[in-house]
């Protein structure tokens, strides 16, 4: 069942003078599910590259109590939606009067309208697109590979078992877009799609290796979740990509990642069914 939903953008406006402003979070209100949201960046290397002479602390502080705030709004509207009718028009008006506008560091784009089916993702997705840009990080031929997973676990009744989730800590933090959960709420298996069939034997070289430092990350961290499926494209044998893709290949074995084809869905399904 899809849901219409409305969503505003936070931004960061230290200076009123010049209006300009920076994309920190995602605020979502969905009326007939119920549901009120929201996801807050407090990273400050992007405001600090973008706001030089910017007080780290002003930044810092302000987020802070900002949070706080949405965090206080969204119990009241949980306290709200529980009082039937009258509840959900003043919930309605307790998230219209957050977004209005105002003269203050952290204000509200226009409201927005999206169709969604699993809510937390859909609050996941737009805060990775306005804020982490992930439609400029992500690889084109993996947000395919997602589409084509996404399709086959729904298909199998997973589809609410793997959700997107953040892998990490602090700023050293990276999204995946299949997770399941144990029952701590601790990310125990993923799955990730991986385009690895490039021409370019540097470039197989350079992305297999960004995950291979990532993983090796998680290890040191003790954040690396029990088990992790790569879906894999892979260039031609008997090529120089190919070689490149191999060396890749072990080293992400040898990290602690399995590795299965991108278009075998058996394979993904069986990993994902597994306990």
């Amino acid at each position: 069942m899809k849901f219409a939903a409305r969503y505003a953008i936070v931004r960061f406006l230290p200076y009123a003078e010049t209006e300009e402003f920076a994309n920190i979070g995602v605020v979502v209100w969905a009326p007939t599910a119920r549901y009120f949201n929201f996801r807050i960046s407090s990273k400050w290397r992007r405001i600090g590259g973008f706001f030089e002479a910017l007080d780290r602390r002003v930044f810092a502080e302000g987020v802070r109590a900002f949070e706080e705030e949405l965090v206080r709004t969204r119990q009241m509207a949980s306290e709200l939606l529980q009082q039937g009718p009258v509840g959900l028009v003043s919930a309605q008006n307790l998230f219209d009067d957050l977004v209005r506008p105002r003269e203050a560091l952290f204000r509200f784009s226009e409201i927005r309208a999206v169709m969604a089916e699993v809510l937390d993702d859909t609050l996941t997705a737009l805060f990775d697109r306005y804020v982490e840009h992930d439609f400029v990080t992500t690889d084109p031929h993996e947000k395919l590979i997602e589409r084509s997973l996404r399709a086959a676990l729904r298909r199998e009744g997973l589809g609410e078992r793997y959700r997107r989730a953040d892998l990490g800590t602090g700023e050293l933090r990276f999204g995946v877009p299949f997770a399941e959960r144990d029952v701590m709420g601790h990310v125990h298996k993923v799955i990730k799609p991986m385009h690895l069939a490039y021409e370019s034997p540097l470039r197989i070289l350079d992305h297999g290796s960004q995950w291979v430092g990532r993983l090796r990350h998680l290890k040191r961290i003790d954040a690396m979740p029990d088990a992790l499926l790569l879906a894999v494209t892979q260039p031609p044998p008997d090529t120089d990509g190919h070689a490149a893709y191999e060396e890749i290949r072990r080293d992400l074995e040898n990290v602690g990642a399995l590795l299965a084809a991108a278009n075998d869905e058996s394979a993904v399904i069986h990993f994902a069914r597994a306990a």
